[in-house]
This record gives C-alpha cells, structure tokens and sequence, in this order.
C-alpha cells in the first residue's frame, strides 16, 4: 500500500483525502439512515474538521 501511494502526485492524494471525509457522510446517509439520523451533527462537524484541516494544512502547499 505504501509502495501505491509514493507513487501517486501528491495532489491526487490530496484530493482523495479531501473527498474522503465527504464519501464517508454519504455512505452512512445511505446505508446507515438511523445511524445517520442520530448522530447527523457530530458526522457533519467532524467531516468539515477534516475538510478544514486539510485545506488549512495542505492547501498553502500547492500555492
């Protein structure tokens, strides 16, 4: 997996890492509806923590 991922552009792994947090809210939308229902808002902020933190940290780095 490492040898996957040192090959890969750098700004691959930063837009995978920037839809990851969004994949994952999605699929707990739609497979886990009750789960999702419950717990919506911690879901919700901790994705945008994710989103935030990566384009707060990484971002500067492809400017």
């Amino acid at each position: 997996m490492l040898g996957f991922l040192d090959a890969m552009d750098a700004r691959t792994i930063v837009a995978m890492g920037l839809m990851l947090p969004l994949l994952v809210t999605l699929l707990l939308y739609f497979f886990a509806r009750d789960f999702f229902r419950r717990f919506w808002l911690p879901i919700v902020l901790i994705a945008g923590a994710f989103e935030w933190f990566l384009i707060v940290q990484v971002g500067p780095l492809f400017l």
